[in-house]
Order: C-alpha cells, then structure tokens, then sequence
C-alpha cells in the first residue's frame, strides 16, 4: 500500500524522467525550465570554501606533496566551490591572484573524474585569460569513474551541472562577461559538451560562447544538436577506436554552421592526456605531444587568442614529470 502511494505520489516525475530518457535529449526542445529543474534537482550553489592550492590538490587529485603544487600556489588562486547537499556537485576554480580575466571556460573532464590534466589546462586558459572552472560531477556523488558504465552519471546530467554553473559564474563574478562564458571537455565530458547544445538544455536562452570538445561520442543523436548559438569546435584523434573521428564528420552535414572538426593525424583517443601509450578497456590510448600542439593551434584560431594582450605567463616545467591516472 506505502509503495503504491509513493508510487502515485512521484509518477509526474517518473513519467517525466523516463520520457526524457526516451527522447533522448534530442525531441526534448520544449521541456520548461521548472521541468529541466526537476531532471537537475535545481542546482543551487550555497555554500563556499576557500582553499590553499595545496589543500585542493590533495582533496581532488590525491597527489603527493611536490614542487609541482609550489608552482601552482605561486602562479594562481585556487578555490572549492560546493552546489547544495542534493547533488554534491563540487567546482574548482582556477583564477589569477589578481585581475580576474573577463572570460571563463567550464571544463567537464573524463570518464575517470578530476586529474592532473585538468591542471595542466587551467594553467594553459589561464595564459589565454580565462578563468577555469572545474566541474566535478562525478567523486561528489561518490562515483569513481564511469569509464565501464558511461550511464552511471549520464552525460545529460553533466550537461546540467555546467548550464547550472555557468549561470553561478554569471551572479557571483561580477568581472566576467556573462556572454563570454564557454565550455570544453574530455571524451566522456566532450559528449556532455554536446549534450549541453540541446535547446532543451536552455542553451538558446542563455547560450555557452564556444563549446570545444576532445575526443566526444558522435552518434546520430547529435546531428539535432543547435549550433546556431554556440560556436562547436571538435579535435579527434585520426586513430582513435573509442570515440571513431568518422562519427564526428556525418555532423558536418546537418550543423555546417558554427560546426569546426580537427581531426589529428596519428594521434588515439586522450592524446593531450599525461600517460604514455598504452592499452586500456579495448583501445590504445596514450599522449601524443605534436597532436597536442596541433590542438593548441587550433584553439587559439578558435578562441581568438590574443597574446599579446595576455600578461600571465605559462609555465610549462612541470607537465609530465607526475605518474597521475589517465582521464
């Protein structure tokens, strides 16, 4: 009888959920904002943490103690952001000292959570004068990582967590351009990316600037995705057997505009990633530095990188000298 009754009581959100997940984000260009609310748990940032550079390496990486985090105190500001208790999702945000910059970047990492690469990113936006925000939308909720089951944190979700941040950027950094705020990510983050182009995500009524995503899923869903508003920009390794290059080019014929694909020659699936090349879950994966640079090039053109106007210099020392997981 209980179960009926909170059955009865919770089929609005039921229906709605399983008819979500049906559509599959791509019919669902007309959900409300109350609906979106209801997938998201409506996200809410209330509470804060400031902490050292050294704290949140340990917090989020579970890195030893190095000369690599001395460098990173010296040349930024690092602080813990929480979203309320019903999600948990947690934001780390990368910024100068001083003169926060009038752009940010959301960066949703991989399949295997927040790593050592998301440093290595931040200190690269943060030359590039941005500020870099860190969603971690997967230890938070007390998920490892979901490189074996992609769904146990859909992508949708994640998608949600940045649409969620970005309008927590836009109330509380009263220096950055609302409209000048953009989003990137890895793979199993970079499928989110395209998932957070969806009209039903609220992209058309307040729209990412540039949406740039490594190595995403392509499937055929995506060709319903809206790029009129947020410029898309797509780097693939040619070699990659995890997130194929060719299921990115059928989206060249439904989005020519606002769409751009890099697809690099050589280069498998996490090449701007910190391991060598090796085998993992089926497919060969590894760094690949010239791959890299290439996507350095690329998204400099794509950013309107300006570097002469840019006064932080990027220290680049300490890249690879750590044995941190893959993402």
């Amino acid at each position: 009888m209980l179960f009926c009754l909170l059955l009865v009581k919770n089929m609005k959100k039921i229906l709605f959920l399983l008819a979500f997940l049906n559509s599959n984000i791509a019919n669902s260009h007309n959900l409300s904002l109350k609906d979106r609310a209801l997938i998201s748990h409506d996200h809410k940032v209330v509470s804060v943490k400031s902490v050292t550079a050294n704290d949140s390496l340990e917090i989020w990486t579970n890195l030893q103690k190095t000369e690599y985090d001395k460098n990173i105190k010296s040349d930024y500001k690092i602080e813990i952001k929480y979203l309320e208790k019903k999600s948990d999702v947690k934001i780390i945000i990368y910024k100068p000292k001083k003169n926060i910059p009038k752009n940010a970047i959301i960066d949703l990492h991989g399949c295997n959570g927040v790593m050592g690469r998301q440093t290595q990113w931040a200190r690269k936006f943060i030359s590039w004068g941005y500020m870099f925000v860190v969603v971690d939308s997967l230890r938070s909720r007390g998920v490892d990582n979901v490189c074996k089951d992609y769904y146990r944190v859909p992508t949708f979700q994640r998608a949600i967590d940045a649409h969620t941040v970005k309008t927590y950027i836009q109330k509380n950094f009263k220096n950055i351009d609302k409209k000048s705020i953009s989003i990137f990510g890895f793979s199993h983050g970079a499928t989110s990316v395209l998932d957070s182009l969806y009209d039903s995500m609220g992209n058309n009524e307040n729209p990412f600037k540039y949406a740039i995503a490594f190595s995403p899923w392509c499937s055929g869903l995506y060709t319903k995705i809206n790029t009129k508003y947020t410029k898309l920009m797509i780097i693939v390794g040619e070699s990659d057997t995890w997130t194929p290059p060719d299921r990115c080019k059928k989206m060249l014929t439904t989005n020519p505009d606002n769409y751009t694909l890099h697809i690099l020659k050589g280069a498998y699936h996490s090449f701007d990633g910190m391991m060598d090349v090796q085998s993992y879950q089926g497919h060969t994966i590894g760094h690949n530095q010239k791959a890299t640079n290439e996507s350095y090039v690329h998204m400099e053109k794509f950013l309107s990188i300006n570097k002469n106007a840019v006064k932080i210099k990027e220290n680049n020392s300490l890249y690879r000298n750590l044995d941190i997981p893959i993402n």
